[in-house]
């Protein structure tokens, strides 16, 4: 897990749009009754651990890779809650504390995970479970079963009952106001004391949610709390007028630090960022002396949709010009990234900032909930077009009921979830050979019985080993441990779930193959006695008929399987079917590539990001 989020680490954010001077970002101590304070939590921490053994009281305030030494050194109870307004930096400074604490780290200890809690749905799991299923979604074997102590749990539920992870809640306030307060309860139900543990979100959210009205402040549990500095005046001066950086800026300059709507604006990392890729380059699609025009930017709102408006065609504009082009032009750039965004926000509300190519065939529940009805419907005229002809028609509306309901709840209900596969490897299965052998057995003793085949120990053996032999391999398919050396991208995730579909594919087509060919080789050697006249070269075209009808249903059962088993599958599908729509290129991953090389998407691990969340919902609107 530590070697998994280092290579995200690493991989974050390499694109050409990296800032190579990156703003140094500052916090200081919550001094409101948002957090506990910080004489009561060392008494706390005191009363647990004995005299001693915590540090005495020190400031918490601070700037750039320094939250890792606030966390585990200078809060008594190694718990903080990071607050700070849109575009604040929040997710910078996760980024920098996780990689502080994996160097920290020694072998053995827990690893930091990064936990975006707008993934959770607080109605349909626990959060000690979803903690789990995130783990699985960052490392898929993480999935097979721990070992025998933890009672047929899998590795990642293991971790977590375990702590060997260090919880960094992310994006806490894009919850509902319900989910907010559950996640805090369920958080103080942890039990983690004394274990390093980080939740961070918006200012504003997070006070409403504690601050309850006529009731009791729903704190977390033994948390200090930093909220984060705006930018200063200078020093967005220094970012915006950094070397290599063309661009008018005096205008700009003198609005930072004041009231004006640009000067409001631009005390954020965000917008700062996002005005110096708007208005430097060769190609600027604004500038700086417009931004300051309050005829057409009356105010605050107005400048930051002009610069969430023109970042994505700025970028692309930028290297149309260049000798790198582009996958796509900037117009239907931002149609694919505004289909993506809604695509993924429809899903799921609040789904945060990922995009995994594993979940695109995801779809909003109306949607789902219009399409099982229209299936449903369907079967249940055939269904009733079938009985009503032999059974009367109170029999056949019922049945016809009946039977569409179900249609529509197994599909309605059905899991949408597929995670990636890492591979396949294989072991032998003796419960599917055992079951595979009385099977084989069974079906000559059958042929027996109709005289169709002599009784001699030859076909019962020869089937029963033949059937053994598909039952303990076709079944003894399982995921394969991950290699730990080899990057873990979205490139190299779907290539080896490519491999475990085609693999899946291929075994239960040549296993189903070989049951028949010899089944049908078996019964025309035992045959008791061969028709008269009949020869073995005029058996050859019935037997090749019979092999290829063999062939197609081992390729049916082994697509099946594929679809079942792995994402690939209805991925390439759902792909395809938009494609066809023009919502997405037929070459999603290299448009999904050039968008994180241009810097509108970073990388996290085998899934793509937006930018800033703030630059999701801007292109889902």
């Amino acid at each position: 897990m530590a070697t998994r989020i280092r290579q995200q680490s690493a991989s974050a954010d390499n694109s050409v749009w990296s800032d190579p001077f990156p703003i140094s970002i500052a916090w200081e101590q919550e001094q409101g009754a948002l957090t506990e304070d910080l004489t009561a939590l060392r008494q706390r921490a005191l009363s647990r651990l004995g005299p001693g053994t915590v540090a005495e009281l020190q400031s918490i305030d601070g700037a750039g890779t320094e939250l890792a030494t606030v966390l585990l050194e200078k809060v008594p109870t190694k718990r903080l809650v990071l607050l700070g307004g849109v575009g604040a930096g929040k997710t910078v400074l996760l980024e920098r504390l996780v990689e502080a604490l994996l160097y920290r780290r020694s072998p053995g200890e827990p690893v930091p995970v990064r936990l975006p809690l707008n993934r959770w749905h607080g109605s349909m799991m626990s959060l000690e479970e979803w903690m789990a299923s995130r783990l699985v979604l960052e490392e898929p074997t993480l999935a097979q079963p721990a070992p025998p102590p933890f009672g047929g749990r899998s590795r990642a539920q293991a971790l977590v009952e375990t702590r060997q992870i260090i919880p960094i809640f992310d994006s806490f306030d894009e919850l509902s106001v319900a989910a907010r307060t559950q996640a805090i309860q369920q958080i103080n139900n942890l039990g983690w004391s004394n274990h390093p543990l980080v939740l961070t979100g918006r200012i504003d959210e997070y006070a409403e949610t504690v601050l309850r009205a006529d009731e009791e402040p729903l704190l977390l549990a033994g948390a200090a709390g930093v909220v984060i500095k705006p930018v200063e005046p200078d020093q967005a001066e220094r970012y915006l007028r950094q070397k290599g950086q063309n661009g008018d800026w005096d205008a700009l300059v003198a609005e930072l630090g004041t009231e004006s709507p640009v000067g409001l604006t631009l005390r954020t990392p965000l917008m700062l960022f996002l005005c110096r890729s708007v208005c430097a380059g060769p190609r600027p699609m604004t500038t700086g002396v417009e931004l300051c025009e309050r005829t057409f930017f009356p105010d605050e709102i107005a400048v930051r949709r002009h610069l969430f408006d023109s970042f994505v065609r700025t970028v692309y504009r930028i290297r149309e010009g260049n000798r790198y082009r582009p996958f796509c032009d900037a117009d239907r750039a931002e149609r694919y990234l505004r289909f993506l965004a809604r695509q993924h926000r429809n899903f799921q509300a609040g789904a945060g900032t990922e995009l995994s190519w594993w979940t695109m065939h995801h779809i909003p529940p109306r949607v789902r909930k219009r399409i099982s009805w229209t299936i449903a419907g369907v079967a249940a005229l055939c269904i009733f077009l079938t009985v009503q002809s032999t059974a009367p028609l109170s029999l056949a509306a019922f049945c016809t009921l009946f039977l569409g309901f179900m249609v529509k709840a197994s599909i309605f209900n059905s899991p949408m979830l597929r995670t990636p596969s890492s591979g396949l490897r294989w072991r032998w299965r003796w419960i599917p050979a055992g079951i595979g052998a009385l099977l084989g057995a069974a079906m000559v003793d059958v042929q027996v019985q109709n005289g169709e085949i002599t009784k001699a120990p030859g076909p019962y053996l020869a089937l029963a080993s033949l059937f053994a032999v598909v039952g303990g391999a076709a079944f003894g398919w399982g995921p394969r441990e991950a290699d730990l050396e080899e990057p873990l991208t979205p490139s190299s995730l779907i290539q080896r779930d490519r491999r475990t579909f085609i693999g899946l594919v291929a075994t239960w087509t040549a296993s189903v193959s070989a049951v028949f060919a010899l089944f049908v080789a078996l019964v025309v050697a035992y045959a008791d006695p061969l028709p008269k006249g009949a020869h073995l070269i005029g058996l050859v075209p019935a037997a090749l008929v019979t092999l290829a009808f063999a062939s197609g249903l081992g390729l049916i059962v082994g697509l099946v399987m594929g679809f079942k088993d792995t994402a690939w599958g209805v991925y390439t599908v759902s792909r395809f079917c938009y494609a066809l729509l023009g919502r997405v290129p037929f070459r999603l991953m290299a448009f999904l590539d050039d968008a994180h090389r241009l810097g509108v998407l970073r990388q996290s691990g085998a899934s793509y990001e937006f930018r800033h969340v703030e630059l999701e919902r801007h292109l889902a609107r």
